[in-house]
């Protein structure tokens, strides 16, 4: 009996991932994706960093060559979005009206980046999601000279930074009183925002925008909830993204291998997903945790069901600042440090119950790679060793584990 007709509706690396995975376990079913975006996959990543700043080609953008979809296998067909489909029928409907049949479906299409509601829809003002959002970011720096960023989150900061880096005056205003306090806690936020400040970036927390000034279809200026005017020739709204699926809650509930109903998996932003390791359900809006849902769906697919187990990671390059991120954990978890604050140099351990939930680290990556094998152990922590830097932390590290 033949393999049944894989369909993956996405992109993005979540898609790619199981794609090109599902190869190399030796599928041979037939594999498609399903892509609304009119470029063949691409590095996310580099599209707020080395893209933005012009140095990278675009050729070392995509994520593998042309030819390497059709050696593989692989049928990729751009522009086409999906706006129906049937279980029961195993059918998926597109926007063209033309119906495509599926033995096995993995949905990861990402999120919208979502808009200020009142922010004008000017041809300076940008939100950053596909590859031809950062070559329209990109040609406006190089003509403008000042940039408004919306939101102080990893997006927005890192094309901040990317700004700066080219030269150009950034204005970065965030809602909260602390960018990023909900995630990581105060005392990182302020660091964080501490960074910015220190490369010269304008930073407003507790700032909105109340009121834009228009003039010829772009964005010329705005006027602050602090009272003041400010002039601006770019506009980036980066407050986060919507999930375009009808769901309820905060994504697709799926169980611990990505799976949603009997041969459909989810992967990436969309995926509300119970981590066998963490023992909570987790949604996480990283890159690197879409590629790795991507290869968990293809070994169950290729060969059978499987838990998804490895820790949610990501990474952002600011500067000369390198943060990494392991586990999940919220704000209000217990924070240890160790480390060097003054120095950027340090990792921060979130405990809840006596665990170890998560661990953030600047420029530290060996802390932050221990620290992950920590939380996998599941064992409980002293917060006075791993403080203590005199303490091996890899000696903490149990067998089994390390």
């Amino acid at each position: 009996m033949s393999a049944k007709p894989v369909v993956i509706v996405g992109g993005g690396g979540g898609g790619d991932a199981t794609a090109f995975a599902l190869r190399k376990k030796g599928y041979d079913g037939e594999v498609t994706i399903l892509s609304a975006d009119r470029d063949r996959p691409y590095d996310r990543p580099y599209l707020s960093k080395e893209f933005l700043r012009g140095e990278v080609e675009l050729q070392k953008v995509f994520l593998h060559d042309e030819a390497e979809y059709s050696n593989e296998k692989i049928e990729i067909r751009l522009q086409e979005r999906v706006v129906a489909g049937s279980l029961r029928d195993r059918t998926l409907t597109l926007q063209s009206g033309a119906e495509v049949r599926f033995g096995t479906l993995v949905v990861s299409t990402g999120g919208t980046p979502r808009r200020v509601p009142d922010a004008p829809d000017s041809y300076n003002v940008f939100t950053l999601r596909s590859l031809r959002d950062s070559q329209a970011i990109r040609d406006a720096l190089e003509r403008g000279k000042r940039l408004l960023l919306v939101g102080a989150g990893f997006i927005g900061a890192e094309v901040g930074a990317s700004a700066r880096q080219l030269g150009k005056e950034v204005l970065m205003i965030e809602s909260a009183p602390v960018p990023l306090s909900r995630a990581l806690g105060e005392e990182v936020g302020k660091i964080y925002a501490s960074i910015h400040r220190d490369h010269g970036v304008d930073v407003r927390t507790a700032t909105t925008v109340t009121e834009w000034h228009s003039y010829g279809g772009r964005v010329t200026a705005v006027t602050l909830s602090d009272g003041r005017r400010e002039e601006v020739d770019v506009v980036l709204i980066a407050i986060g993204i919507v999930l375009g699926l009808p769901i309820e809650g905060s994504g697709v509930r799926v169980d611990e291998g990505l799976r949603a109903a009997d041969g459909v998996y989810c992967a990436g932003d969309i995926a509300l997903h119970p981590h066998p390791v963490l023992g909570e359900s987790i949604r996480v809006e990283h890159w690197e945790v879409a590629k790795h849902h991507g290869r968990g769906i293809a070994t169950s697919i290729a060969s059978g069901y499987a838990p998804v187990t490895r820790l949610p990671y990501f990474w952002s390059d600011q500067y000369d600042v390198s943060l990494e991120y392991r586990g999940h954990a919220a704000g209000d978890d217990r924070a240890v440090w160790r480390g060097d604050k003054e120095a950027l140099r340090f990792s921060v351990f979130y405990i809840r119950g006596g665990l170890m939930k998560a661990v953030l680290s600047i420029n530290d990556t060996k802390v932050n790679e221990i620290g992950g094998k920590l939380i996998e152990s599941r064992g409980p922590v002293d917060e006075k060793t791993l403080a203590d830097e005199s303490v091996d932390l890899a000696e903490l590290v149990p067998t089994a584990a390390g």
